[in-house]
């Protein structure tokens, strides 16, 4: 029971780690493959949904500009006034120089005029973007990314919302580097051995989320959430839940042998110090950590095999044998 429990619990944390929001990038998909999708279901004149490949190819990859004017195309004929308007006017401003500039510029007064055209023109989503713009950089400035009103919440109601242009890509980009150096920063504080509180050790996992949201993805992000994960649940005294978190940071990065380490600590705090010596013994023989548990487990075996131990432990140390 205690083992489909941990499972469960590991299994869970997996899927949290992979549930995200894609916002920016390639956690979105391939931008290729939307604006291909996009232009067949355009020349099926089916323009709504052309429109939302568009969208997701704008999302994908902002920093391509012809993206907008198809965007604009699509939204136009599927009667979406205020937001082909939009379109055109970022696809207008990314585009100084183009030689479809004017073609699209007709076509975006052409818009406008029917926007203003309509006997109840609704009212504009998109100034409110301006305010959106000027917290998500504050926010930015003050590292504040995550809870409400950060960074990474604003970002996200800028793209729920429907703001588009290349200035999105750079904000994700901004965002995802800063959230990925956070995340790492705490991860290397603790590996040095610096006493965090468990809201800022758990903290890493959002921040990686955060982080691959925009597309900046990491290989090291889920043995170091788990890492993390763990220490915090160490603090809680909750060893068994401990002990699993450490064994999938081990898993993930068996290169760091910290991980295995913690792992073996966890056990001995439950009271598995037989178990902890085999971790130890398997991941880190030479280890002195190891050499200190044999002797103290020794110890409780009885005094002569305690002082064996022992007595192997300090001329291993003082005087070790040569290679």
């Amino acid at each position: 029971m205690r083992s489909e429990t941990l499972l469960v619990g590991l299994l869970v944390s997996s899927v949290a780690f992979a549930a995200v929001d894609p916002l920016v990038g390639t956690s979105v998909g391939n931008a290729d493959t939307f604006v291909s999708e996009g232009s067949k279901l355009f020349n099926k004149k089916q323009y709504a949904k052309a429109a939302d490949q568009f969208l997701k190819a704008t999302r994908a990859n902002p920093a391509t500009p012809q993206t907008y004017v198809q965007l604009a195309r699509a939204q136009l004929l599927a009667k979406q006034l205020v937001w082909s308007c939009y379109a055109y006017r970022v696809y207008l401003k990314a585009v100084p120089d183009s030689p479809d500039r004017k073609k699209a510029a007709a076509e975006s007064d052409q818009c406008e005029r029917q926007l203003k055209a309509m006997k109840k023109a609704p009212e504009d989503p998109t100034k409110a973007f301006v305010d959106l713009r000027a917290t998500f950089f504050s926010a930015l400035d003050a590292k504040t990314l995550l809870g409400p009103a950060s960074a990474s919440e604003t970002l996200r109601t800028l793209v729920h919302d429907g703001f588009l242009g290349p200035e999105l890509g750079e904000m994700a980009q901004k965002l995802g580097a800063a959230a990925t150096s956070e995340a790492e920063s705490i991860h290397r504080r603790a590996l040095a051995g610096e006493k965090l509180a468990p809201e800022v050790l758990r903290s890493a996992r959002p921040l990686y989320q955060v982080a691959q949201e925009v597309g900046a993805t990491s290989a090291d992000a889920k043995g170091r959430t788990a890492f993390l994960d763990g220490l915090a649940e160490l603090n809680d005294k909750a060893w068994k839940r401990a002990e699993a978190h450490f064994s999938e940071a081990a898993k993930s990065d068996p290169a760091n042998k910290e991980y295995a380490f913690f792992k073996a600590l966890a056990l001995v705090q439950a009271g598995e110090r037989a178990q902890a010596l085999k971790t130890l013994d398997a991941e880190l023989k030479d280890d002195p950590r190891t050499a200190v548990l044999r002797a103290s487990m020794a110890l409780g075996d009885s005094p002569d095999t305690g002082a064996a131990e022992l007595e192997k432990l300090l001329f291993s140390t003082r005087y070790p044998p040569e290679k």
